[in-house]
């Protein structure tokens, strides 16, 4: 039995050592420009088959339910400069989607502008003035503007179970 595990050993080894005879102008180098991900709170999510905010928001204010689940991807358009506790996306160029994961994780504080994509779920919701003041803040908002916010808002908002931030993996310069 030996005998003929040596064989097959030595047999693998001499025909992968052939030299064959390769065209160097036929070799294309790969272009890769897939993305890979740093993962926040549950990760088993797939990032494909993803929706834009605006997609969402649509399909929450035209559905019968509550609460729409969802895979979402879009860029970070704010993050809590404090703690990374809260994020929201774009919806269009005057509305975000407000993003929360009740401090099941933190984003980077940093992250503001990073693509990505999260699971969870839409709801309707209040913010009262209290909390907009508190999110000004975290944003680092000016004392004056801060003192303009007089009126709760309601809005569809998220409450994120995994984030997942983009990190560009191309080998392009």
């Amino acid at each position: 039995m030996n005998h003929h595990l040596l064989v097959i050993f030595i047999s693998i080894g001499l025909f992968s050592c052939q030299n064959g005879n390769v065209d160097s102008q036929n070799i294309v180098e790969p272009q890769v420009s897939a993305n890979e991900y740093i993962s926040f709170g549950d990760s088993s999510f797939a990032t494909d088959n993803s929706m834009t905010a605006a997609d969402l928001v649509t399909a929450f204010e035209t559905g019968e339910s509550d609460t729409v689940f969802a895979t979402v991807a879009g860029p970070i358009t704010k993050v809590c400069t404090t703690k990374g506790c809260w994020m929201s996306t774009a919806i269009d160029s005057n509305n975000s989607l407000f993003v929360d994961y009740d401090y099941e994780f933190l984003l980077p504080t940093n992250s503001k502008g990073q693509k990505m994509v999260m699971t969870g779920y839409a709801y309707w919701d209040s913010t009262t003035v209290a909390e907009l003041k508190h999110y000004a803040e975290d944003r680092g908002a000016s004392e004056e503007e801060i003192a303009s916010i007089m009126n709760p808002t309601g809005e569809v908002k998220f409450k994120a179970k995994g984030v997942k931030i983009a990190i560009s993996t191309s080998n392009e310069e």
